[in-house]
């Protein structure tokens, strides 16, 4: 009798180690599978078309996305609302951001390739924004306009950040001169930048205004943030005389 119970008890125990066998030889193929799904990270570019408006034409080079394609903007680490987002084609989606997103950015393009699997691709850039701030006092002419100029090219200030790009340098193009209209109503206009630069503010359309003054005509843009400026146009009633 004690024969048959240990030979039983050997036989339990063989088969609890077959079958724990099988179960890690069945397991272990089907993890390596599930991993195998997500592709790595790919490439991505986000070009800036714009130097009034934060607009990207978000890319992946290597055109992997066949359908799904979406895309998510974080400035400073805060989710972004665009203002826009189109698919072009499933590689290339533009997007407008709002102006006074933070920096840095970062996009994150998400999508499924040919054999319907995930893909991801990310990239990061910084930019300066300058917020133009029109304002208008005084008897100003109802159909008054102005015109504030603003010129930027690669800094050469004494922090020697001649070369010093925020964005890939195929993207922080230089110089740029920029015409922002504004009515007599005023308002607030931005110009972005991708690089260290030395900006200078002007007003070549003053609308008639007697005194103009810009605070401060020019900037430095040597780190990435926000450079505000002031256009205030005072216009000063002509007294009239009666004889």
């Amino acid at each position: 009798m004690r024969t048959k119970r240990r030979l039983g008890i050997g036989i339990a125990v063989a088969t609890a180690v077959a079958l724990a066998a099988l179960s890690v030889a069945m397991v272990v193929p089907i993890v390596e599978q599930a991993g195998a799904q997500v592709a790595p990270p790919l490439q991505l570019n986000a070009e800036p078309t714009s130097n009034t408006s934060l607009s990207f034409d978000v890319t992946v080079p290597t055109t992997p996305c066949v359908t799904e394609t979406a895309v998510t903007v974080t400035g400073n680490g805060i989710a972004a609302t665009p203002l826009s987002v189109t698919v072009v084609d499933p590689n290339t989606v533009t997007v407008v951001l709002p102006p006074t997103t933070a920096n840095p950015l970062e996009f994150t393009l998400t999508c499924l390739d040919v054999q319907v699997q995930p893909v991801t691709a990310q990239t990061s850039l910084q930019f300066f924004a300058i917020p133009v701030t029109k304002t208008v006092e005084g008897d100003v002419p109802a159909d008054a306009t102005f015109t504030v100029n603003v010129a930027c090219m690669a800094s050469t200030g004494p922090v020697g950040v001649g070369s010093q790009t925020f964005a890939p340098a195929a993207v922080a193009v230089d110089p740029f001169s920029i015409d922002l209209a504004f009515s007599a109503d005023g308002g607030t206009s931005y110009v972005f930048g991708y690089r260290a630069s030395d900006c200078t503010i002007t007003e070549p359309g003053n609308g008639g205004a007697t005194t103009t003054a810009i605070t401060p005509p020019t900037v430095n843009t040597d780190t990435p943030g926000t450079y505000p400026v002031s256009v205030v146009n005072t216009f000063v009633a002509v007294p009239t005389f009666t004889g």
